[in-house]
């Protein structure tokens, strides 16, 4: 339809200067008013027709634009989630989310740009058609026309080239300004203890500084542009006006052919200088989409991720209505995990890792444990100990750079993606909830879910008495990262969602946040509730916690220094004994 109302409506516009010279050219003529007012309802009829055409053109060109839009940040998203969490670890929150919102954004403002009538596909097929009609009118004055598309294609072919360095630092600097300003705005009360406005402002105008160069850049190659783009429409006027008084004067072309080249000649500035600018929203338009692809091209994803996350509906109807298999990856199996962490244990055996960030410092070095099924085993450490890594291994966030880590006698990366998180749960140190609901928060990750269930969990983890005190219960929101909350409460949110997905295997990093002697008693007590029948794996910094573990694991330097009970290890005067008497774990009883 969009196709169909373009022709149309191109073809109004180059049979607009014809009538317009005919119509001039019966009153030269002083021929029978009958012929100029058919001539003039002709008109009147392209008029009508041609502003209606152009409604439904834009209509449906906007609408595929949005439609290839929607599905560009649809599958943007999916890659993103698809990403490695190294990709995460190396790029800004602020950087992804402009990537996915402004650059794509671009792709739209092109389309809607460029669907008036002096840009895009219509302006390129008015100045071909305009050159086209004018040689069949009169082959003298075609050439003319010609040599203004020619030198228009010049002046373009110069403007990109001044203009693409310009381009990319100018994006480059609006990307360093947006990271500055989350950046800053997110850490506005450390910005505010440390009285660091000066530095951040002083930051902030560099970016600024950069940006306003880039732009200035982009002044003078448009200020070049338009004058060379005006130079070369003057000179194709006067050439046609000289030509074509020369024709009409020597009987060679009649007037009215000379009114319709000077309409079309107009119609070809419009169209021309509309093609300039098609031409640096494209531009603009393949930088961004090319930004985004690199970004994504920098590390490959997660096959594990790209496996459970298939393309949506856009892909049968790129391939035909063809549907897509997705097989196991090579070495998966169609393996219950729940099943198995139910009756196996969990094994490091002989695992060394180091962060992809930081290929040179080895983090776990030969790293050997065994975590038994349904006990409760602690690690313990000093800070920066390795103890987060054997959760993050476990977690499958990352995979070992050696060794292995098993189910019973399968490795990990044996299981799908999708059953191993069916049997794994953890709950972090400081508890991560959603811009939305209490309901949402706790059912997150456990589709379909109702509100028995939901309640249920909650009262487990002594989060429903509080909850049913708030004005709107279950749908209260909890603000921008859970914000609305106290501390307490985020807390027993969070194991409440753990004890609702109900995973066999729970990794806990105990919170050591400020809590007040009530507050800590009630989620001392959910986390006794979560661990009951669990196979656990606890970094601990309670000594309540570790002493009530079955199995007391010290970690030091990436590797594993003491092992017990914690009797045992007191009586050992090793590590674990320095850190109980230094007070480094926390001697709260509760």
């Amino acid at each position: 339809v969009a196709t169909i109302c373009l022709l149309l409506c191109v073809g109004s516009n180059l049979a607009s200067p014809v009538l317009s010279g005919m119509l001039f050219e019966t009153l030269v003529r002083q021929a029978p008013f009958s012929s100029y007012r058919s001539l003039l309802v002709g008109m009147m009829g392209l008029y009508v027709l041609e502003p209606l055409l152009s409604r439904v053109y834009v209509i449906h060109l906007c609408s595929i634009g949005e439609k290839v839009q929607a599905t560009l940040r649809r599958e943007a998203f999916r890659v993103l989630l698809m990403q490695r969490i190294i990709f995460f670890d190396q790029h800004r929150p602020s950087e992804l989310t402009n990537m996915l919102s402004k650059d794509l954004e671009a792709l739209r403002s092109f389309v809607f740009n460029n669907s008036s009538r002096d840009r895009g596909f219509r302006a390129l097929l008015e100045a071909t058609g305009s050159v086209c009609v004018l040689f069949v009118l009169s082959w003298r004055l075609g050439p003319i026309l010609a040599g203004v598309i020619i030198a228009t294609a010049c002046i373009a072919w110069l403007y990109r080239r001044q203009s693409k360095k310009i381009e990319r630092a100018s994006a480059e600097a609006q990307q360093r300004m947006a990271i500055a300003v989350d950046e800053t705005v997110s850490q506005i009360r450390t910005v505010r203890v440390f009285a660091g406005e000066s530095l951040e402002r002083e930051r902030f105008g560099g970016y600024v500084a950069d940006s306003y160069e880039a732009g200035m850049g982009f002044a003078r190659a448009k200020a070049l542009l338009e004058s060379l783009n005006r130079g070369a429409i003057h000179l194709s006027l006067l050439a046609l006006y000289a030509l074509g008084g020369y024709l009409v004067n020597s009987g060679l072309m009649p007037i009215g052919t000379l009114l319709s080249a000077i309409g079309f000649t107009f119609s070809l500035v419009f169209a021309t200088q509309g093609l300039l600018q098609t031409w640096t929203d494209m531009r603009q338009t393949r930088s961004s989409v090319r930004r985004v692809q690199d970004l994504f091209d920098e590390i490959a994803v997660d096959p594990s991720m790209a496996q459970a996350l298939p393309p949506g509906d856009w892909w049968n109807v790129a391939n035909g209505g063809k549907t897509s298999s997705y097989d196991l990856l090579e070495g998966e199996e169609e393996l219950d995990a729940v099943d198995a962490a139910e009756h196996k244990d969990l094994v490091l055996e002989n695992v060394c890792f180091s962060y992809p960030a930081r290929p040179d410092v080895q983090v776990l070095n030969n790293l050997s444990l065994t975590i038994p099924r349904g006990k409760v085993t602690a690690l313990v450490g000093r800070s920066g100990a390795g103890k987060s890594t054997v959760a993050a291994l476990l977690e499958r966030l990352y995979a070992p750079s050696s060794g292995r880590v098993l189910l019973g006698d399968v490795k990990v990366n044996q299981y799908t993606r999708k059953q191993w998180v069916r049997a794994v749960t953890a709950v972090t140190q400081e508890p991560v909830l959603f811009n939305g609901t209490i309901f949402d928060n706790i059912a997150y990750g456990v589709q379909g879910a109702s509100r028995e269930d939901v309640e249920e969990a909650a009262r487990a983890a002594y989060a429903h008495d509080f909850v049913m005190r708030l004005p709107e219960g279950y749908e209260t929101s909890v603000g921008e990262q859970g914000s609305l909350l106290s501390g307490g409460q985020r807390q027993r949110i969070a194991l409440a969602r753990a004890l609702l997905k109900d995973s066999p295997v729970l990794i806990l990093d105990e919170a050591t946040s400020a809590l007040d002697s009530e507050s800590e008693s009630l989620v001392q007590k959910a986390i006794d509730t979560l661990l009951e029948g669990r196979t656990v794996l606890v970094i601990a910094h309670r000594l309540s916690t570790v002493q009530a573990a079955d199995q007391i694991v010290v970690v030091d330097n990436g590797e594993i220094i003491e092992k017990g009970s914690h009797a045992e290890l007191v009586a050992g005067a090793g590590l674990y004994s320095k850190l109980v008497s230094s007070q480094s774990l926390n001697l709260s009883q509760t």
